[in-house]
């Protein structure tokens, strides 16, 4: 399986037209025949079109959804449009799992020097089963655990409650047997079927020598559990109550790759696999993260999302007014923050929206809107002709953010 790496907008062709001249990172000398695959799935579906912009029929342009594509052939790997180079990759794909693990809530899950060494050789899709790998060690250790399960059937003794009329019916020549209903403690319980299932589906999809030996060898230690036949019924019996708490984080892993709950993934095929995460509203759901991270240190009482509460400009409900973020302060008034994941200086209509939160809540002269840190963005700060309200670019650097134990 050949493996390449795009950045969000970057072209994916058969034409081998030149990209170096494009704004963003693009891989356009394909084969026919694993261009034609990806193609195939762009066709597929409605849903799949949004997900690749079509150029000709011999090349794709990626959107804003960065994650894996896998086809029978192909491998392709959407990295942020903050991805410049080669040599930026590794960097690249940790940032944006740490951000993803934020905002799934799997923060607990840490990777350590061994497994952050592998990671140049692993796409998102692989370096997301590393960490399910991880959390499954972690379950392992604790133990499995076990419920009593009703059973029924032919037994050699008497043991639970006797079923008088299937014992008659089946018994009558076997005097012997016993056709008995009775409980026994089994690790066959359906948070343990859940999670031999992704353990299966992600042996089938990985392509990561490492992964697929450390996924059979935990395949192996639920040899005596069945798997889950109806994914959506099991998750609605899931219970993490107490003494099950470590079976929180690979459940959120197992939803991911089971029920496609991320923010959009996509399964097509049984030869076809997505994961993919728009990346507006992962660097959406990731500042809010940091600002609730952040609020001792900033002075922050509480962080309202989208204003907190339906606002509209209109008397019809049209114009919904929803910043962002609503900073409510221990001291001082609020502050309207929204988050951008551009590259360049925001547009006119970011700025119109600016301007309507400014003077439709009650908040602070200065309105802040984060913008990740890349070397063409400067903070800048935008002032209006007739008052003193302005706003100011904050740019985030993502690494340092995260370096920082996610805070401001």
């Amino acid at each position: 399986m050949i493996q390449i790496t795009v950045s969000e907008y970057g072209y994916i062709g058969c034409d081998n037209y030149p990209t170096s001249d494009d704004k963003f990172v693009g891989k356009r000398n394909l084969e026919a025949s694993e261009f034609q695959e990806l193609y195939d799935f762009w066709l597929s579906d409605e849903s799949t079109q949004k997900l690749l912009t079509f150029v000709n029929k011999k090349c794709l342009k990626a959107t804003s959804y960065v994650g894996v594509i896998q086809t029978q052939n192909l491998s392709l790997e959407i990295l942020p449009k903050t991805y410049k180079s080669e040599s930026d990759i590794k960097n690249q794909r940790t940032t944006f799992i740490e951000m993803l693990k934020v905002t799934l809530g799997m923060n607990e899950i840490v990777l350590n020097r061994a497994n952050l060494s592998t990671t140049k050789s692993k796409n998102i899709y692989e370096l997301f089963i590393t960490l399910f790998v991880k959390a499954m060690d972690n379950l392992i250790h604790k133990g499995l655990k076990s419920e009593y399960v009703s059973q029924e059937g032919n037994q050699q003794f008497l043991k639970g409650k006797l079923k008088f009329n299937e014992h008659i019916r089946k018994n009558s020549i076997h005097k012997e047997r016993f056709y008995v209903e009775y409980d026994e403690y089994l690790q066959d319980r359906v948070e343990n079927r859940l999670l031999k299932s992704t353990l299966q589906l992600l042996l089938k999809k990985s392509r990561d020598t490492q992964n697929r030996k450390a996924l059979r060898q935990q395949l192996f230690i639920f040899d005596e559990v069945s798997f889950s036949l109806n994914y959506k019924l099991d998750f609605s019996k899931v219970n993490t109550h107490r003494g099950m708490e470590h079976y929180s984080f690979p459940l959120r892993f197992a939803k991911v790759f089971l029920l496609n709950e991320s923010f959009t993934s996509l399964r097509g095929k049984e030869d076809i696999f997505a994961l993919l995460f728009p990346m507006q509203t992962l660097f959406e759901k990731y500042m809010e993260f940091v600002l609730e991270n952040s609020k001792e240190k900033l002075g922050i009482k509480q962080v309202l999302i989208n204003g907190g509460k339906n606002e509209y400009l209109l008397e019809n409900k049209r114009a919904r007014l929803q910043p962002d973020y609503l900073l409510k302060m221990k001291r001082g008034s609020d502050i309207i923050c929204d988050a951008k994941w551009k590259l360049d200086t925001i547009g006119s209509n970011d700025i119109y929206q600016i301007f309507a939160y400014h003077h439709f809540y009650d908040a602070r002269d200065v309105a802040y809107v984060f913008v990740p840190f890349v070397d063409k963005v400067k903070r800048e700060v935008f002032k209006y002709t007739q008052s003193n309200k302005q706003i100011r670019i904050f740019p985030i650097e993502l690494e340092k953010i995260i370096q920082n134990g996610h805070r401001l």
